[in-house]
């Protein structure tokens, strides 16, 4: 009867533990199904649109918006998979930091030359965990997995960053290719016509050799922008957690590159305000700090006795024995000063990097809204020198037409123009990139279409601590 009975109370122990379950990995099969990715795929049609305001209305879109490619990178990037796997790392330990000790079993037996020669003895070893020790390890725990999310959300915006200059560097490089697409056509043209001119004896030979290097810098310029085109387009792919040739017939809708809207005082002082106290580096940073006052909470809760009890049975020659021990680890010797003073060195330095963070927070906040000011006033004068050399093109095809001038020189006229657009071109991404530089430091989107993303769907994106949240002093 006794083993039926052991039997029965084992069995709803051995039927609680979890089973193995292997998970192999298939890197040639991964391999397969990452290059098979696409933009059009159905599967991501249903998740994307959990993150943007509506639907599209048309699968794939026609133009693809910064949201709808941003709502894909949060869905595939592999990054974001590892930071999210952290996450739930974190979230399993919390499991670990809140169980009991397991309690330690022995089982002893001894043999005696007596009438009753053998000792049979079961002891128990149950740590007495103290309730302070073990509400400070669940703490701990869950301030680590707020740290885990914070890092998501670093790792988020690090992704939407790489995703917008990518695309701002693709959109540029797209439109440099277009002028100097025009620009080679008209080089050539002019170079026709001054080989016409030497052949009449009109000009001397030695004036081919600036048309032919003019045309030369051009082409070398086509090329030059036709590579940043493919790397740019490269790293957006990248960014996607696409392959490169799955974004070969994008087309981006972007229509202000170049020329951001402009930001209100207010809308710029909230968010600098939320940059200063609610970052997501900065709030992994106060976390820091929280983290390692509870370590310094723990170390001095550990300068007090330890208690373990150990109950037992024996049968001890015909005798029922029941001990109880207790044991006391009693840190007489050092009363735990080396880990208390390595934990209250460890806070100092976790409160000193946050305010160095965010003292870095604040230089690069200002930095940025004083570049964007400097870019702006470089695009209005590039602008302004486009406009010229546009109004001398107009003036050089009236000419022409009337006969004032001959070919040569309206393709001249029309060169200049080309140049001083793409001159124009050059400012307008320093101007976007002054902006982008402004939203990293501000790490929120100051316009466009991210602004309708869905905040629910995506916190991990645009989400805020509480102001004031454990601000070290």
């Amino acid at each position: 009867m006794r083993p039926a009975v052991a039997a029965a109370l084992i069995a709803p122990w051995l039927g609680a533990c979890v089973s193995y379950h292997a998970q192999p990995l298939h890197p040639r099969q991964s391999a397969r199904t990452f290059a098979a990715r696409r933009l059009d795929a159905p599967a991501l049609k249903d998740a994307v649109t959990q993150l943007l305001p509506e639907a599209p209305a048309q699968w794939p879109p026609p133009k693809w918006t910064r949201a709808d490619l941003l709502a894909v990178a949060l869905i595939d990037n592999p990054r974001l998979a590892i930071a999210r796997a952290d996450v739930g790392r974190a979230l399993a330990h919390q499991i670990t930091a809140g169980e009991a000790p397991n309690p330690t079993i022995g089982l002893q037996s001894e043999y005696a030359l007596h009438d009753t020669p053998w000792l049979y003895g079961i002891a128990f070893d149950l740590p007495l965990r103290s309730p302070t020790l073990r509400r400070l390890a669940i703490s701990q725990a869950q301030i680590a997995t707020r740290r885990e999310r914070w890092q998501l959300m670093g790792a988020t915006w690090a992704v939407r960053s790489e995703l917008t200059a990518a695309l701002s560097d693709w959109q540029g490089a797209q439109r440099r290719s277009t002028l100097l697409d025009e620009l080679t056509r008209d080089q050539r043209r002019l170079l026709k016509q001054q080989r016409a001119r030497v052949a009449a004896g009109e000009d001397a030979p030695a004036t081919l050799v600036a048309v032919q290097d003019a045309l030369l810098q051009a082409q070398q310029e086509q090329g030059e922008a036709r590579a940043d085109a493919q790397r740019a387009q490269s790293d957006a792919a990248a960014a996607l957690g696409l392959p490169p040739q799955a974004l070969d017939a994008l087309r981006l809708d972007w229509p202000d590159w170049g020329t951001p809207p402009p930001v209100g005082a207010d809308q710029l002082e909230a968010a600098r305000a939320r940059a200063l106290l609610s970052r997501a580096d900065l709030s992994a940073a106060i976390d820091g700090y929280a983290e390692a006052e509870n370590g310094l909470r723990q170390a001095i809760a550990r300068q007090y006795p330890q208690f373990t009890v150990t109950p037992g049975y024996y049968w001890d020659h015909g005798i029922s024995k029941f001990p109880l021990d207790f044991d006391l680890t009693l840190p007489l010797f050092n009363r735990n000063r080396g880990e208390i003073a390595e934990a209250r060195a460890g806070r100092e330095l976790a409160g000193q990097r946050m305010l160095a963070l965010q003292e870095a927070i604040y230089g690069q906040i200002a930095g940025a809204e004083r570049a964007e000011a400097i870019a702006r006033d470089n695009e209005s004068a590039a602008r302004q020198r486009r406009d010229s050399a546009l109004e001398q093109l107009r003036q050089a095809r009236l000419g022409l037409r009337l006969g004032a001038i001959d070919q040569s020189e309206a393709l001249a006229a029309s060169v200049a123009a080309t140049r001083a657009q793409l001159d124009l071109l050059q400012t307008q991404a320093r101007w976007q990139a002054a902006r982008d530089a402004l939203e990293d430091a501000l790490r929120v989107p100051l316009s466009g279409p991210e602004l309708n993303m869905r905040q629910s769907a995506a916190p991990s994106a645009f989400s805020r601590r509480p102001s004031g949240a454990g601000v070290p002093r």
